[in-house]
């Protein structure tokens, strides 16, 4: 067993001897001093023995330290492996455990090859993978801590944001309301104050008549008396008339100021009971992981159903679309055909017969290629304001904004992400659910009119600048890489059910085809009146065609 304490020979031990090991041999199972290793490699029977010193014995993992070469049934060396049981023998576990076994094989020509076997490397290369899966994992789950952390202060932003408007709202409607209060009180304030002025004058004038009538009874003669009796009358008569006025017309009627709260304001104390609903979603994750018994079976099925031969690919002429100007086009999942007018900045959205079915005037020039999200919005890059458009395609309006920090040409759409070609870093990945992004593909040498396409497990580029298409895994590790100075300027890429790849070739006019595995090329269509000028590719799976986007006349091929 293999530890850091000391190792004593084994031989000398049986002679009630203690002697520290120098060496240790694993088919005898113990240790040897160096006096007893010149009897062990003098000796016939042990002399071929590989043995090995302790100090590198000691290296040895105990598990592996610990097998043993002697059986515990029968304490007898294996001889033996039965390939039936996967199991070591001796001579007697053969007689009484393996006798109807078929393929008993020496175990000696078993072990010769073990450390330079294939399960020796394939074990090597599994944990190599699983070395990579790991560190895939634990970088997918720091940048997914990280978007969670943006997206809570995102959301933080927003509720902050929709509370400071409500108060504002609120605020706004008290003043207003407070403004109306103390203009209801004001109004009956001046009604009943001028009330009080004229009844303050006709008390003067009552408190005079009887002041008079008190003079006249004692002073006046009985035909002043007489006579100042109906000039009195006739002004008592004219202030009951003014008294009465004040009944009749309604101005002695007691005034309140009432206040009625909005039932909808207090209704949303009893029916809101939410300001929002915070929920966990999943998705698929970034990393695909497959163990190497996936990869084996994976290849030998590949093996055994070879893809469809490029050479076998042909295209037949389906449609012409009398659309001048396309740089980019799409499928959407319900078969429509939505292309990107560069010149006249519109998008067009075609019916499957190819007949125009609505047309969306773009606010910002220069529109290059566009990418279904689902069927009712579109993503839509602008190179030239470093900016990406959704676009509800039914209201015809922008319904988000994405800024880029570079050029942005070609794009994608993939699981709640959407992918972008940007010519300062390499293909980008946006989380549409808080606009959150990061490079998935580092490249600094991205040209002008990249574009870019997702199949499967993979990502597929363009890149006009050293004539290159790149194919590579959703996680960014680069799988293989096409270059060819003979496919001039490649823009546009698509991608077949069989993992083809279709390559709009724009410096010679052409639509290019590769094998899955990017080591084969042949040109399906070429400049005698089939392609001029080919921008975007778009691939529809379901009915296999492919639209060709050239510049002067958009095409619709049948595989």
């Amino acid at each position: 067993m293999a530890s850091s304490g000391t190792i004593i020979c084994g031989v000398c031990d049986s002679q009630h001897t203690t002697t520290k090991a120098d060496v240790w041999c694993p088919e005898c199972d113990e240790g040897l001093c160096s006096q007893c290793l010149k009897h062990h490699n003098a000796s016939k029977a042990t002399r071929n023995h590989g043995i090995l010193s302790v100090d590198n014995y000691k290296q040895l993992p105990p598990f592996i330290a610990n097998i043993s070469q002697y059986c515990s049934l029968h304490d007898r060396k294996f001889q033996n492996y039965c390939p039936q049981h996967e199991c070591l023998c001796c001579s007697l576990c053969i007689q009484s455990n393996h006798a109807t076994c078929n393929g008993i094989l020496s175990l000696e020509n078993v072990v010769q090859t073990a450390k330079t076997s294939a399960l020796l490397e394939s074990l090597d290369q599994n944990i190599k993978n699983l070395k990579i899966s790991v560190k895939r994992v634990v970088e997918d789950l720091k940048q997914n801590l990280d978007e969670i952390q943006k997206q809570r202060q995102k959301f933080y932003d927003d509720i902050k944001q929709v509370r400071n408007k409500i108060n504002e709202h609120l605020d706004s409607l008290e003043q207003r309301v407070i403004q109306d209060l103390y203009a209801a009180e004001t109004q009956i304030k001046s009604h009943i104050e001028d009330l009080l002025g004229k009844l303050a004058e006709n008390s003067e004038c009552v408190n005079s008549m009887q002041n008079n009538i008190s003079a006249i009874k004692d002073y006046a003669s009985d035909l002043q008396a007489f006579l100042g009796s109906k000039m009195i009358e006739t002004e008592i008569q004219k202030h009951e008339i003014f008294m009465q006025s004040l009944f009749d017309d309604g101005s002695l009627q007691k005034m309140d100021i009432n206040c009625k709260i909005e039932d909808k304001i207090t209704d949303i104390l009893s029916t809101v009971t939410l300001l929002g609903t915070i929920s966990i979603e999943s998705s698929s994750p970034l990393v695909v992981i497959k163990t190497e018994k996936e990869t084996q079976a994976q290849t030998m099925s590949l093996n055994h159903v070879p893809p469809s031969n490029i050479n076998d690919i042909t295209l037949t002429l389906q449609s012409k679309f009398n659309f001048p100007g396309i740089t980019g086009c799409t499928i959407s999942s319900i078969g429509e055909i939505v292309l990107i007018d560069f010149n006249y900045k519109r998008v067009l959205i075609l019916k499957e017969d190819g007949t125009l079915k609505s047309e969306i005037l773009l606010s910002t020039s220069s529109p290059v290629d566009v990418a279904c999200i689902d069927d009712k919005s579109i993503a839509v890059s602008f190179p030239s304001s470093n900016l990406i458009q959704i676009i509800n395609i039914s209201a015809k309006r922008v319904e988000q904004r994405i800024n880029t920090t570079s050029l942005c040409f070609g794009l994608c759409y993939r699981d709640g992400y959407l992918l972008y070609c940007d010519t300062d870093r390499g293909i980008q990945k946006v989380n549409m659910a808080d606009n959150c992004s990061f490079t998935l593909v580092k490249d600094n040498t991205l040209s002008k009119w990249s574009y870019v396409a997702t199949f499967k497990d993979n990502i597929f580029y363009t890149n006009s600048s050293n004539f290159t298409i790149t194919c590579c895994y959703l996680t960014g590790e680069k799988m293989w890489e096409y270059a060819d100075q003979s496919v001039l300027s490649p823009y546009g890429i698509a991608v077949d059910k069989d993992s083809n790849v279709y390559v709009a070739s724009y410096g010679n006019n052409s639509l290019c085809v590769l094998s899955s595995d990017g080591k084969q090329a042949r040109k399906l269509l070429g400049y005698n009146g089939e392609v001029n000028t080919p921008f975007g590719l778009a691939f529809d799976a379901k009915k296999e065609k492919i639209i060709v986007a050239t510049y002067y006349e958009p095409k619709l091929y049948r595989l």
